[in-house]
């Protein structure tokens, strides 16, 4: 009996042992890469950060793009809405012409740059109907190839045909369809083009834009009151607030050294999320009671932020799904890094690799 039983048990331990390897084998593994959206002044070795997210040999690069679908949801005083009319406006002046079927073309140009990337001309066709789709991440993406790797190489016709289509540069500048010091044209943009890939995935989530401004906007004014309060009396215990604060949102001289010579890695540190979370949330829960402390309106606007961030989380995952991929690089804001992957860490299905542990 004794032996049946102990039989039983190494069975139902190798059953055990299987499936934990097998949902192991399925899982989605992700890397969020904290990044600064600025990158114009930086020193950092951007063919490093590339080279180390290329050897993860990612299925998909995703951007903090709205999907484009997502813009039709937005109210036309939003934000994000208005950004983007001003390019469809700038690029519908100059291609007034109707696209019949726009999926339908944009998938044979695809399929034709698949071929051979340099129809140049295809390129930037390929970029106009992007825009009229509204997909900004992607419309920025083709531009971003048309600038940096093609452009020099453009015959007499296709020059006329680049700046009738899309502009200048400095035009593309201006209206923000070409930036040179972003993120995207700094490592996530070089990344997709590395791996000869053809698109990069939007992700972003702004359907809880305006909660959010109301309670950044009160816990501003609190803050102010607090502060204000501390001034007046310095021995007050909101002086004591304030100080304790301020003690706690700064790195050491050694941690801002470290953080100097390789900002990527430090914005994807634990240090950072630390600090990070006292910056954007006026001290962070860490000042929760505190005198003075405008606890209640932090939470709400942290529960705010927290729903953005489960919402791009849900569209990584629902595309990753849908493309079946194994392996997933996310491109995003240092500010979201700690709240993605701590949303995406209880999902069994996905497995988080933090980017200083890339080789």
């Amino acid at each position: 009996m004794m032996k049946t039983i102990t039989n039983l048990g190494l069975t139902l331990l190798l059953l055990l042992g299987i499936a934990i390897e097998a949902n192991a084998q399925n899982q989605i593994e992700i890397v969020i890469v904290g990044s600064a959206h600025d990158n114009s002044k930086s020193t950092q070795n951007f063919q490093a950060v590339i080279n180390k997210l290329k050897n993860f040999q990612p299925d998909m690069v995703f951007g903090e793009y709205l999907p484009a679908e997502d813009y039709a949801k937005l109210e036309n005083d939003h934000w994000a809405k208005k950004a983007f009319q001003n390019k469809y406006d700038y690029v519908q002046k100059r291609n007034p012409e109707t696209v019949k079927n726009i999926d339908t073309k944009i998938k044979k140009e695809l399929k034709a740059l698949n071929s051979f990337p340099f129809y140049h001309k295809t390129r930037m066709d390929l970029a106009v109907n992007y825009a009229k789709k509204w997909d900004r991440g992607n419309a920025d993406y083709q531009i971003f190839v048309l600038e940096t790797e093609m452009k020099n190489s453009f015959g007499k016709e296709e020059q006329a045909a680049y700046v009738k289509t899309l502009g200048s540069s400095d035009s593309l500048k201006a209206i923000k369809f070409f930036r040179p010091g972003s993120e995207y044209s700094k490592i996530y943009f070089p990344l997709v083009y590395q791996l000869k890939q053809d698109q990069i995935y939007n992700m972003d989530c702004q359907t809880y834009d305006k909660p959010w401004g109301i309670a950044w906007a009160k816990t501003d004014s609190l803050y102010k009151v607090m502060l204000t309060k501390a001034k007046a009396d310095t021995t007050s215990a909101e002086a004591a607030t304030v100080k304790a604060i301020d003690a706690y949102s700064s790195f050491t001289p050694e941690e801002a050294k470290a953080y100097n010579e390789d900002a990527y890695a430090g914005m994807n540190s634990q240090k950072y999320s630390v600090l990070d979370e006292s910056w954007n949330f006026y001290g962070g829960s860490h000042f929760y009671g505190y005198a003075g402390f405008p606890t209640e309106s932090v939470k709400a606007m942290m529960k705010q932020w927290e729903l953005r961030n489960e919402g791009m989380c849900k569209n990584i995952i629902d595309q990753a799904k849908a493309k079946k991929a194994k392996r997933v690089v996310v491109g995003v804001g240092a500010s979201h890094r700690k709240w993605m992957e701590e949303i995406l860490a209880k999902n069994p299905e996905v497995k988080i690799i933090n980017f200083n542990d890339l080789k």
